[in-house]
């Protein structure tokens, strides 16, 4: 986990800082571990199922002007790109190398379901994306290299000739201003104004989260919201929620009221957030098994192996309901430690009876893209 500063623990932070006040962490993280490169990073920018950005920094007007491309990029084009003013910015990092997935162990008092994606960007000297504000919340992990970052709750306005391309706010002095070095991480509630700009060829891992807004929920539930543009909010969040893979009724709670539902839609919201919460991008959506896989896939249980999920999978259960993908079904009491289990550790090794009920979600899970699947199975 975080090392926090000072005497804060993780409920402290929930309390004091998630969703209300910026933090900024020295020496949050010993190291930055698993880590990537900039030439890894580079390799997947080149990837056609890759989201991937440049961002170029013009500094020759009187002012700084910002430009961005979409990739894929050639192999060939990033390797002659200047020798500073750009940033490369590459989303969904941990879907393509599960292995960097690991970097959200050290959030685990936030709920899986909130985290978005792992976003890795690489800097040159003076490389940064402008000054701006998202509607999510991010811990902003240092790794090699300097960045400095500023950051202000004041009311900056938009800068429309800033960039054609990007929401870009005036340049703005901040509350506060720091060179952040390997390990350290700021964390950023939504609607904060933050500027970072590259001392040094640097890396940063940002830990981003997804809130629904009205809209993304009452299409399921046929309901017609006031504000279709309103976020969803738990400024009020607690440790008790974040058990991986876990909806809980508070979220569902907090999803309803923000719809305007009464509490005897509560099963329904929850649903839908299940449903939102696990529904991947087109591109990063994994094939199902066959029946044929499904099959294969419960004989290696039952052979003592063990089953992985896909790393583009994403799964979530409630008191009812196992999400995989953005599809639902009933989930049986008795499956319900299994289905906690395979989101806690995104694996499951037991013995699973083929005529069992776990068996039977099992299948279900498979046929929506939770597990890999071997190319013999």
């Amino acid at each position: 986990m975080l090392k926090l500063p000072g005497n804060l623990t993780a409920d402290t932070f929930l309390q004091q800082h998630w969703q209300k006040q910026a933090l900024f962490m020295p020496g949050a993280l010993q190291r930055i571990r698993p880590a990537i490169t900039r030439n890894e990073l580079g390799w997947l920018a080149t990837l056609e199922d890759v989201e991937s950005r440049l961002v170029f920094v013009d500094r020759t007007g009187i002012r700084p002007r910002y430009r961005a491309e979409s990739g894929p990029f050639a192999a060939e084009y990033l390797q002659q790109l200047p020798k500073r003013d750009w940033t490369l910015l590459v989303h969904d990092v941990e879907k393509h190398l599960p292995a960097m997935r690991g970097l959200f162990r050290h959030v685990p008092f936030i709920p899986h379901w909130r985290i978005d994606d792992l976003m890795v960007s690489f800097a040159a000297p003076g490389g940064g994306v402008g000054p701006h504000r998202d509607h999510y919340d991010v811990f902003l992990c240092q790794g090699i290299g300097i960045r400095n970052w500023r950051f202000t709750i004041a009311p900056i306005a938009d800068d429309r000739e800033a960039s054609d391309d990007l929401a870009l706010l005036s340049e703005f002095v901040g509350d506060e201003d720091h060179d952040t070095v390997e390990g350290d991480v700021l964390y950023l509630p939504p609607g904060v104004a933050h500027w970072g700009t590259a001392r040094r060829a640097c890396i940063t891992y940002s830990i981003g989260m997804r809130a629904p807004v009205a809209a993304d929920l009452s299409q399921a539930l046929n309901r017609s919201n006031p504000d279709q543009t309103a976020f969803y909010s738990d400024a009020d969040l607690g440790q008790d929620e974040a058990t991986p893979g876990l909806i809980s009724s508070q979220a569902a709670g907090r999803a309803s009221a923000l719809l305007g539902l009464a509490d005897d839609r509560l099963d329904d919201v929850s649903e839908a957030l299940g449903q939102f919460s696990t529904q991947p991008k087109d591109w990063l959506r994994p094939d199902g098994a066959t029946t044929a896989e499904a099959t294969a896939l419960l004989k290696l249980l039952q052979a003592g192996g063990r089953l992985e999920v896909h790393g583009m999978a994403l799964i979530a259960f409630d008191r009812k309901n196992v999400y995989v993908n953005g599809s639902s079904r009933v989930l049986p009491q008795e499956v319900a430690a299994m289905v906690a289990e395979i989101c806690a550790k995104r694996s499951l090794s037991r013995v699973v009876s083929p005529k069992s009920p776990h068996a039977d979600v099992l299948r279900w899970m498979s046929q929506r893209g939770a597990f890999e699947i071997a190319e013999n199975s």
